[in-house]
Order: C-alpha cells, then sequence, then structure tokens
C-alpha cells in the first residue's frame, strides 16, 4: 500500500513538474528581448493544480514544480543563477497563494459564496505583494532599475496573472459530473440556441470597440460580460473574463483596438494591465453572487419538498412532482399505479418505546422502500406513518411484485430501540393501477387507500389491490 502511494504521489508529482515546464516555456516565449514574460499563465496555473487535487501536496510536488521553472529556465539558456533566482521568487507567490486559498472553506474556495470575491482579492493581493517583496531584490540585479520597480511590476505582473487565470482553474467543473448531467437534459439544444445571446452581445460589443477606438472602449463590453454572469455558469464566466482580459491587451498592443493613449514606458503599460484585469472582476463578483443565491434557493427548494425525518418527498413535494410526471406526454398511453404504505401498529410503538424509537422506525422503513423501487419512481411520506410511491410504467402485476417486496424487505428488517432491544415492524400496502395518466392522483390514492384498508381488514403485513 505504501509502495502504490508512493508511485502515485510520482506520477503526481511529475505531472505537476510537466505543467509547470510547459505553461513556464510558453510564458518566455511572450517575453520581449531582456525583459520579463508579458503574459505568464505558470505561477495561478500551479496554484490552481495544487487547490483542486484531493490530496495536500507534499515535499515531491513542490521539488517537481521547482524543476519544472530550473528547466524552462536553463532551456532557455538563461543560466543557474538567473533560474534559481526566477524560480524562487515564482515559488515564494505561489506558496502565499496556496497558503492564504487552502484555509478557505470550500464555497469561498470555489467562489461559490457571496463574500467569497473579497477573500479571493486579499489572497491574490497578498500573494502578488510576496513577489513583489521578492522582486525588489532580484530584479535590479537581473534587469536594473530601482527596487521600488521592480516590488511594482513583480506585484502587477502577478495580480494580473492570477486574477486573469485562477478563477477558472478554481472553478473548472468535475468534467464526468458535467456530462452526466448536461447528457440528462432532453432540451439541451435548445437550452443553447437560447443562450447564445449574452455572448452575441459580448462579441459585438468587442467588434464595436474595435471600430469606433478612444479611450472609453475598454469597457464597452462590461454590459455584456454582466449579462453572461447572470445567464452562464462560474467557470464560463471565469472563462470569458480571461478572454476579456488578454483579448483587450493584444488588441491595444496590436493596434487593433486604438484608445488614443501613449505605452510608451513600463508604468503605462502595467497601469493598462491592472485597469483592464480589475475591470473584469465585476463580472465575477456577480457571477459568484448569482451561484451562492442560486445554491441557497436550491436548498430552500429541497428542503421544502422533503421530509427531515426520512429525506423522502413530503406530502407537498411528492403530489406536485406526481401532478409534473403525470403531465409528460410520455405517460399518457402506459400504464402506472400507486401504492398505499402504512406501518403496522405505529402508535404502539411510541407509545411502548418512545417516539425516538418511532423515528428510528420511521427512517429505515423509508431507506427500505427507497431501496425496493425503480429508478424514477417517487416515494413520499404523506404524514404520520403513511407513505406513497408513484409507479409509472407499471403494470399491476409489476406493482404487486414491488409492494411485496417493500412488504418482505420491512418486515425481515430489525431496528435498534435502545437498551439493546430490537425491534420488528410490518407495514400493510395498498395497489391501485391505471390504465393511463389521465386519472388525477389525488383519485389514485383514494383507490389505493382503500385497497390499504383492506389490507389492514385481513390482518396486516400483506398486499391487497383496489
Amino acid at each position: 500500500m505504501i509502495n502504490s502511494r508512493s508511485g502515485l504521489d510520482l506520477k503526481d508529482a511529475l505531472l505537476v513538474g510537466a505543467l509547470v515546464f510547459a505553461c513556464s516555456i510558453f510564458g518566455i516565449y511572450t517575453a520581449p528581448p531582456g525583459v520579463l514574460a508579458a503574459f505568464w499563465p505558470t505561477n495561478a496555473v500551479l496554484v490552481g493544480l495544487l487547490l483542486r487535487r484531493r490530496h495536500p501536496p507534499n515535499l515531491l510536488h513542490w521539488l517537481a514544480a521547482a524543476a519544472g521553472y530550473m528547466l524552462a529556465d536553463l532551456y532557455m539558456q538563461h543560466g543557474w543563477p538567473k533560474s534559481a533566482m526566477l524560480t524562487c521568487t515564482n515559488l515564494v507567490g505561489v506558496w502565499v497563494a496556496y497558503l492564504l486559498f487552502s484555509r478557505m472553506d470550500a464555497d469561498y474556495q470555489n467562489l461559490r459564496h457571496p463574500r467569497s470575491m473579497l477573500r479571493f482579492v486579499l489572497a491574490v493581493v497578498c500573494a502578488a505583494a510576496a513577489a513583489g517583496v521578492a522582486g525588489i531584490f532580484i530584479h535590479p540585479v537581473l534587469f536594473g532599475g530601482s527596487p521600488a520597480y521592480g516590488f511594482a511590476f513583480w506585484f502587477s505582473t502577478e495580480l494580473v496573472n492570477y486574477i486573469a487565470i485562477l478563477p477558472v482553474m478554481l472553478t473548472f467543473p468535475d468534467l464526468p459530473r458535467w456530462m452526466k448531467e448536461h447528457k440528462r437534459r432532453a432540451d439541451w439544444p435548445g437550452w443553447r440556441l437560447e443562450q447564445l445571446a449574452p455572448l452575441a452581445a459580448f462579441a459585438g460589443s468587442l467588434w464595436l470597440g474595435t471600430q469606433l477606438g478612444g479611450p472609453g472602449v475598454i469597457p464597452y463590453p462590461i454590459p455584456a460580460m454582466l449579462w453572461c454572469a447572470l445567464t452562464y455558469s462560474l467557470f464560463a464566466t471565469a472563462g470569458i473574463t480571461l478572454f476579456f482580459s488578454m483579448w483587450t491587451l493584444l488588441a491595444i498592443s496590436s493596434g487593433t483596438l486604438v484608445i488614443g493613449a501613449n505605452f510608451d514606458s513600463q508604468q503605462a503599460i502595467m497601469s493598462l494591465r491592472v485597469g483592464v484585469t480589475l475591470t473584469a472582476l465585476a463580472p465575477l463578483t456577480v457571477a459568484s453572487v448569482m451561484v451562492a443565491r442560486s445554491e441557497l434557493l436550491s436548498r430552500l427548494k429541497h428542503a421544502a419538498a422533503h421530509d427531515p425525518l426520512t429525506h423522502v418527498l413530503n406530502r407537498g413535494g411528492f403530489m406536485q412532482r406526481a401532478g409534473d410526471l403525470l403531465a409528460t406526454p410520455q405517460l399518457a398511453r402506459r400504464p402506472l399505479a400507486v401504492l398505499m404504505m402504512d406501518i403496522d401498529f405505529f402508535k404502539k410503538v411510541n407509545d411502548s418505546y418512545g417516539h425516538a424509537a418511532g423515528d428510528k422506525v420511521l427512517a429505515s422503513f423509508a431507506r427500505i422502500a427507497e431501496g425496493c423501487l425503480r429508478g424514477g419512481d417517487l416515494l413520499g411520506r404523506l404524514g404520520g406513518e403513511e407513505f406513497a410511491v408513484l409507479l409509472p410504467g407499471c403494470s399491476e402485476q409489476d406493482a404487486r411484485l414491488i409492494a411485496q417486496r417493500v412488504c418482505d424487505a420491512f418486515a425481515r428488517h430489525t431496528v435498534a430501540v435502545g437498551g439493546g432491544k430490537l425491534l420488528n415492524s410490518t407495514v400493510s400496502i395498498g395497489v391501485h393501477c391505471a390504465a393511463g395518466s389521465g386519472t388525477p392522483v389525488e383519485t389514485m390514492l383514494s383507490h389505493a387507500d382503500t385497497a390499504l384498508y383492506k389490507a389492514k381488514q385481513s390482518g396486516r403485513n400483506r398486499v391487497e389491490s383496489a
């Protein structure tokens, strides 16, 4: 087991080192002669990669990252002293960023809390400042200039890269789960066409800026980006803001976007880069707040429709879901069945063993019943010890088999009620079948309730049909 774990850590560390090397080579190629890279994605990518791992990085991962930095610099023939100083400066900022983000709760770290962007900005400012402090010492040695300029250059460069890239890394979806969720949506193609408008508005605002020019063109895309933040996922919004930042800076440097200002000095270029990147925080903040709001509403909706004890649908949730299911055209001509289930002598359980024991019996029955049902069947607690099941596309014979399976499984089950005592309970079930979804669910439940009464009168712990 230890050797297997060590092998996985080694492979993982080699992957980290390879990604650091590849990103560093890309960044180095963006550097004008004699200065640092114009776009340096490595540090933000490394922080995001370390944070998204299931286990905290160990010394092997940090050594692999350092090797990736060093090999990239040596490959570009920068020499050992320069490579070592640049690697240390990069790792200082990365270590501070990882330390701060790893101490955050998951909702803050994934930008899914209403106040997460505030903590995000504070964390990346601290990481950029740590790199800036290192730049005070190495920048004058390697590139000349004052220590103050070294701090400003490293701070602004790291701040821009973290704000532009790190949100994409932190919000990158779990691809298998994402594909599974979207595969279930029968209306996905229509959904995609319907949602193209914000993206089209964003593209149009970028094009309009190239046509008009002038100092006010940089914020042209902001309304469209806010629209995207209200429409798309947090990850998609992060990708759009990254594209906005990169496109704006590249368009200005190439002359595609003319804003009527001179950028002859490094200070002017740094000011532009920081300003453009900070502009992207507005849609990111909106998207983060919207995600938190949507998740809160989802939790509230789930709580309103589910029973807190058994975690199955409550009466209102069951009736709503059943009505929606019966309204689907797929069930119009298919048979369906409902079950009414009542735990036998439940009042005696409460009176003899207490309500805590009764709660255990209810929770156990809900869990057992769920295990006996098919995917797509609806289970709800209508109140007290009464439960109902909707079985779409189920004949009377199959419905009785399912009901008998629930009845037998619950009769075999024992519940520990305290003091070492084990309690056996049983359930009576009434079954009603319909030829299609034209009958209201209330009517079907009423017929199944009649069959349930028949099961009670016939001795309980049995299944009867209406």
